[in-house]
């Protein structure tokens, strides 16, 4: 039904996806990963139509992570604990802008490297955002692969059954998530037989069903990175007294004496305590945030967006039958927000109405970012301008 323009890029092939998996920076594999995915929405949508494919959830998803990897919620909710007037906030957000953007968080850098030496209640911050990352790069490595090898191998008016799309099922391991990939064996099936249906609402829903199949995938790979970024701030020790005299004296090897490490214990404690709710208000808010262009979802609350019309009478029997897994009331969809982000069912839940209401909104086909980010994240450094 849908071809490829003949003035449209090559998608991105397998090797590329490699490519970007080896990147050893997180800010910059991320980045690069963000526009990978944009790249492969759009190969995607010109097989099936101007609608959004799980890729194109993704391309905003990684770059709603690319925040916390680079640690840009921590800025923003400074400003928003500090409640002053912009002027004010301006010199400390420029400043932290530049610090991230030159590797605070990223233990690879010289400023980095420091950070990690230093040990301080920041510890929480890090290791969620190197959760994320984590997280990011081991959902890209294995479905950005197989998008990137399904467009490669698959040509654009191959039908369900043809050979190719049959070498390509092959090439996929059966069995359930998060070891087995039999929820990406039959997303795919549904996209190709998509892109050879002519009925909008059948091809509507057979896209919901299949970006909600790879949704269902990806989230049961992501659960130990989910729970490892929201566990952050009770896995930290506690023990900032002897932290702090090791990078004040680095020589010092003996046990800490009791006058020192009483009054260096109570600063620990005193900033811990300090720290604690914002620390947990930025995770938070970097897990359960998620900015679309144009807007921004917070993923506790309801999302009040109707559903298109396409998509508003179900009629695909497996389609309904895996939002009944977690809607039992259909067509009821009030009170979507998830309340306990690393609960799997309340996450779905969440998606599910958020891929179905959002179905049709062609502003989440842009790219990402401008061509002048993109050159400078592609020969290496992190470019200027929202991110």
């Amino acid at each position: 039904m849908l071809t490829h323009a003949a003035d449209s890029p090559a998608p991105p092939t397998v090797d590329e996806v490699r490519r970007i998996v080896a990147i050893a920076n997180p800010v910059v594999r991320n980045l690069e990963i963000t526009h990978c995915y944009g790249r492969l929405s759009t190969a995607m949508e010109q097989r099936t139509g101007r609608c959004a494919n799980w890729c194109t959830f993704a391309t905003w998803a990684s770059r709603q992570a690319g925040r916390t990897i680079r640690g840009e919620d921590l800025i923003e909710t400074l400003g928003t604990r500090l409640g002053r007037r912009p002027r004010f906030l301006h010199p400390l957000a420029s400043l932290g802008r530049m610090l991230l953007r030159r590797g605070l968080f990223d233990p690879q850098s010289r400023l980095g490297r420091l950070t990690a030496q230093l040990h301080t209640p920041f510890d929480v911050f890090e290791r969620t955002s190197d959760a994320v990352a984590r997280g990011n790069r081991k959902v890209f490595e294995e479905i950005g692969c197989e998008f990137a090898r399904y467009l490669h191998e698959v040509p654009p008016d191959a039908g369900a059954d043809s050979p190719q799309v049959r070498a390509f099922l092959d090439g996929l391991r059966p069995g359930e998530p998060p070891d087995g990939q039999r929820y990406l064996r039959q997303a795919f099936t549904r996209y190709a037989r998509a892109a050879a249906t002519t009925d909008d609402a059948a091809r509507a829903q057979l896209l919901l069903l299949a970006n909600l199949e790879i949704g269902m995938h990806e989230q049961t790979r992501l659960q130990p990175e989910i729970r490892a970024s929201l566990d952050a701030p009770y896995e930290v020790k506690q023990d900032l007294d002897r932290r702090l005299l090791l990078v004040l004296a680095p020589w010092w090897r003996r046990p800490v004496p009791r006058v020192l490490a009483r009054p260096a214990g109570a600063l620990g404690v005193r900033a811990q305590r300090g720290l604690a709710d914002m620390l947990r208000e930025i995770i938070t808010r970097s897990l359960m945030v998620m900015s679309l262009p144009g807007r921004v979802l917070y993923l506790g609350a309801h999302v009040d967006e109707p559903v298109p019309a396409a998509l508003a009478q179900l009629t695909d029997a497996e389609l309904t039958e895996l939002l009944g897994r977690f809607e039992p009331k259909l067509p009821a969809l009030h009170d979507v927000g998830a309340r306990d982000w690393s609960d799997f069912d309340q996450r779905m839940h969440y998606i599910a109405h958020l891929f179905r209401a959002f179905h049709l909104h062609e502003e989440l086909l842009a790219p990402p970012f401008t061509r002048e980010q993109v050159a400078a994240f592609s020969a290496g450094t992190v470019p200027g301008g929202a991110l």
